[in-house]
């Protein structure tokens, strides 16, 4: 086996083990929320950028062996694409990175839907507390807290008291 695939299979199984790690820390990182334990949140958080940034340099090393190998990728490690680098290799090379790619497709999809799930669940939860908050700042207002469909009265756009950073 060409060297060159041998060390970008290699790399593969790498991310595998990152994003794996990833997974599990998503995981995790819904329970804290659910639980509302703030300081565990923080070392959750730091580990994630910890992996995204292996993940990254992971990229990095790949894109270094295939120009190496002289081939034109045009690709960055924002822009990324494992099947963009599969595409670039032969029928022989290809099956050699069919496992680790399919597994790495699959990581990442997980991934994304964690990431989104914990996203809503942080979204639901500050409209939740923006509602109750609200109740609460307005019980003396007049007007009456609450509209004739049963929500919380809003006095404008963009009168949400809390809101989620990205």
């Amino acid at each position: 086996m060409d060297r060159h695939i041998e060390a970008i299979r290699d790399l593969f199984y790498e991310k595998i083990l990152l994003y794996r790690e990833l997974v599990e820390n998503l995981k995790e990182e819904r329970g804290f929320l659910a639980k509302a334990e703030i300081d565990a949140l923080w070392k959750v958080s730091a580990k994630k950028q910890e992996l995204v940034a292996a993940i990254e340099a992971a990229r990095e090393k790949v894109l270094r062996i295939l120009s190496g190998m002289s081939i034109t990728h045009e690709m960055t490690v924002p822009t990324f694409s494992l099947s963009h680098v599969v595409s670039h290799m032969s029928g022989v090379e290809r099956r050699l990175l069919r496992k680790p790619h399919l597994t790495l497709v699959g990581l990442k999809a997980q991934t994304r839907q964690l990431s989104a799930e914990n996203k809503a669940f942080i979204e639901e939860s500050l409209e939740f507390l923006d509602e109750i908050m609200g109740v609460i700042a307005g019980a003396g207002n007049s007007d009456g807290v609450y509209d004739d469909g049963g929500s919380v009265r809003a006095n404008g756009p963009g009168s949400r008291l809390f809101c989620r950073e990205v």
